[in-house]
Parts: C-alpha cells; structure tokens; sequence
C-alpha cells in the first residue's frame, strides 16, 4: 500500500501534518478525511491512492471554471472522503464515508484522458482532492508530459507546504469560500477561514488560474454584510478573479429550504460593483462573459453549454481577454 507523506511519529501516535485538522492516529485508525490509516510498523498508509469512485467527461464549465478553456470538455474523476464535514454538503454520498472503488494507476489516467476527443485534461473533482495530495502529484507530471491540464476543484483547505507543492501541478483551480465568517467555517464546517484565504493567495500568487465559488446556504451565510467583506477581501487581491455565487440545495444533515434565487441575483448584483466577473450558479439566468470594458459578450453560454466563444487573445475594443486557453499566451509554462 502506497506511504502518505507529511505526517510524523510522535509519543502519542502518527501526526498528520497535511491539513490544519492535524490528525494523532493510533495504529489501525483513519485520519478524519477517511483517505489515511495508522499501519502496526509507525507508518501512514494511503486508502483512496488511485482509488476512483466516479468519473465523467464534463465540460469545464461545470467546475464551474469559466475562463479556463471555455467550450473544452475535462476527463472529471474523483475518490472519497473530505477533511472538512459541512453540514449541508452537496456530495456527502462520497464525501463523508468510504467506497471501494475502482483502481486508476497515474498511467492508466494519462491513457484514458488522451483518448477523449477535444479532451484539455482531469479534473480532481466531486470530493475534496487535497486528501489525494499523493496521487495527484504522482500524476499531474504525467498529465504535463501528455500535454494535458491538472485542474482541482478543492475546499482549499491543506497545510502551507503541500498547498504550495499543488500550486506547482495545478493548472487552473476552482476553490470554495464557504463563508467570511470564522466561527460558520469552526462550527458548520469544521475547518478554518484563515487558512483557505492564506491559499486562494498563494495559489493566485503562485500563477494558477483561479476562479471562487461560493455556495448560499439558507440561514447559514446568506448575510449580507458578511457577503460584502467576502466580496472587498477578494476584490482587494484582484478583481478579476472570477466568483461563482451558487445556489444551495437540502443535502446532508442541513434541511434549510434552498437557497431563494432572488437573493442569488442580490449577491451578484454586490458583489458585480467590485468584481469584473461574476456568475450565479445553480439558477436559470445569464451566464454570459461579457468584456469589462465594452461589455460586449465574449463567450455566451446556456446552462453549461457554450453557444458563442470569442476567439483571440483581445478583445475587438483592445481590452486583454480573461481566458485561458491553447491560443492564449496567459497560458503558464511550467517545468517537467
């Protein structure tokens, strides 16, 4: 069985040391992310390595990123398990327990993804892939050499070191800010705003392409003056980092009705007065990129189809083009 990494022996037991939940295992126990185990000889042994619960060929849109390769589908595979327990979890049914599986080896993934037609790459998706931290850096090399993409959609919420190694084999990551709120992330969560904050900074800082997605929970976080500190927080590190306001849906241990599409509309309407992009998700309205300059429509879409896509690195006023994609040149070079 594969070795975890970034975990240490201590008198009381194994400390994990790749997310701020710093779990002390005992022999024969699991970690609370479910993907890591204590074995009897003192070492951290990996349960979800290569393990593939489900898999899909998406359109990048449904991240959702929408300015990295519009219009491209992505191979989206994903495990199970999470380090963070929200309540209202939209994926519990792999999320929050474990599954058997199907095994994928980095080779495998690399063949399967290079004969999907228009494929641009995986996407680790559907539970949290930061527990899969070591599959993800065993195949993401892999995935370069092939010319394809790594793309993660991810709570975000890892210990600064591995992140920083993420940051290095990820493309492009659409990652959740589930609340401005400290004590919603402690007591709905289980986990920590600072540290997610502290890594949509590093990832952006680290040349990543990266769009925001953040869920209204029906009250939970609908909020609005905590919604408007998310909104200047994210605007002050750049505002053009595209911000995703999803609607809510009862899932999990959360009964709350969902979330009211008017106030979707609301929240974009804010958060549109300090961010050149911003798109409702999980509600029948306009998708539309549209140039922040001349607000001509660059890319229209219905729901996550894409009708019409500019093609070019500017747009016809001259503004630069917020996309990522094979004939863009914000397209990042990286090493093998």
């Amino acid at each position: 069985m594969n070795k975890a990494r970034f975990y240490e022996q201590t008198a009381e037991g194994l400390l994990c040391l790749l997310c701020p939940n710093h779990c002390r295992l005992q022999p024969g126990q699991s970690g609370r992310c479910l993907s890591r185990h204590a074995s009897d000889d003192g070492h951290m042994l990996l349960d979800s390595y290569a393990r593939i619960v489900a898999a899909n060929v998406d359109p990048i849109e449904k991240k959702p990123l929408y300015h990295f390769f519009p219009g491209r589908p992505i191979y989206s595979i994903g495990s199970y398990g999470c380090n963070l327990h929200c309540r209202f979890c939209q994926n519990a049914d792999i999320s929050q327990k474990k599954h058997v599986g199907s095994e994928l080896t980095p080779q495998q993934l690399v063949i399967e993804a290079g004969s999907i037609q228009d494929n641009i790459g995986v996407a680790f998706t559907y539970n949290e892939p930061g527990i899969w931290f070591e599959y993800i850096c065993d195949c993401a090399p892999l995935l370069r050499q092939a010319g394809l993409q790594t793309v993660l959609v991810t709570n975000g919420y890892l210990n600064s070191e591995p992140w920083a190694e993420l940051c290095q084999h990820a493309d492009a990551m659409n990652i959740d800010l589930k609340s401005f709120n400290a004590d919603f992330y402690k007591n709905i969560c289980g986990g920590r705003l600072e540290t997610v904050k502290n890594n949509i900074i590093a990832a952006v800082q680290a040349g990543v392409h990266v769009e925001v997605t953040h869920l209204v929970v029906t009250g939970l976080n609908d909020v609005i003056d905590e919604f408007k500190q998310l909104v200047d927080w994210l605007a002050d590190l750049s505002d053009r980092v595209p911000l995703h306001i999803s609607r809510y849906f009862p899932r999990y241990h959360e009964s709350a009705p969902p979330t009211n599409p008017a106030l979707i509309g609301h929240f974009v309407e804010i958060a549109a007065k300090k961010l050149k992009f911003v798109y409702p998700g999980n509600v029948a309205a306009d998708q539309d990129t549209l140039c922040p300059a001349c607000k001509s429509v660059l890319v229209r879409r219905h729901a996550y189809e894409v009708l019409c896509n500019y093609r070019g690195t500017t747009c016809q006023c001259g503004e630069k083009l917020p996309f990522v994609d094979a004939g863009n040149p914000a397209v990042r070079e990286r090493g093998a």
